[in-house]
């Protein structure tokens, strides 16, 4: 009788353990855990990314120390990004940052490269002349060679500088609309002619 109870007993343990372990393995909240999470899937090392025209020619290269793919939100950080954007003029524009994500094109958004902290855009001529910009914050739109900041913009080019409180960038069109607030006017200082 003894004996009976005992191997009844250890009957119930273990079939109680297997509901048990069953039950958590197929628990439906782990699942959903398990498809929410936005785990990496994809991740590259010092790579390039480039992107062409209808026509074949070379519209606008990506490359970074670390791009990093997230499936779920469908967006990849981007470690020290260079962004070059070959417009129709020869000279492109060359735009670094210390951080970025590129937000690939889909059905409800067009392409963008989001880039922050010590973002640099440079377009240098052969003769000399140059434009650079310098903010905290630019979001471009490499298909249409647009950018725009609602942070503070340095703009520095030979003939002196101009800071405003944000900004809208066509660099195909070499257009650039400044924005002030209360306290930060549209501001340019002229430097004077270098003069043999």
């Amino acid at each position: 009788m003894t004996s009976r109870a005992i191997i009844l007993s250890c009957i119930i343990i273990v079939v109680a353990f297997a509901t048990n372990w069953f039950l958590e393995d197929s628990n439906p909240d782990t699942e959903i855990e398990d498809l929410t999470r936005n785990d990496p899937d994809l991740y590259m090392l010092d790579a390039t990314i480039r992107q062409y025209s209808e026509s074949g020619t070379l519209d606008h290269e990506l490359s970074a120390e670390r791009f990093t793919h997230f499936p779920l939100t469908d967006l990849t950080t981007l470690t020290t990004p260079s962004l070059v954007l070959f417009s129709d003029d020869s000279i492109p524009w060359a735009i670094t940052a210390k951080h970025g994500r590129l937000l690939s094109q889909s059905t409800f958004r067009e392409e963008a490269v989001e880039l922050w902290e010590n973002v640099i855009a440079i377009k240098q001529q052969p003769d000399g002349r140059f434009i650079n910009i310098q903010t905290e914050s630019l979001t471009v739109y490499p298909g249409r060679d647009y950018a725009e900041t609602d942070k503070k913009v340095y703009i520095d080019d030979n003939s002196g500088r101009t800071t405003a409180a944000g900004m809208q960038a066509n660099f195909a069109q070499g257009r650039f609309l400044f924005f002030s607030t209360s306290s930060d006017r549209v501001n340019t200082i002229y430097l004077p002619a270098h003069r043999r």
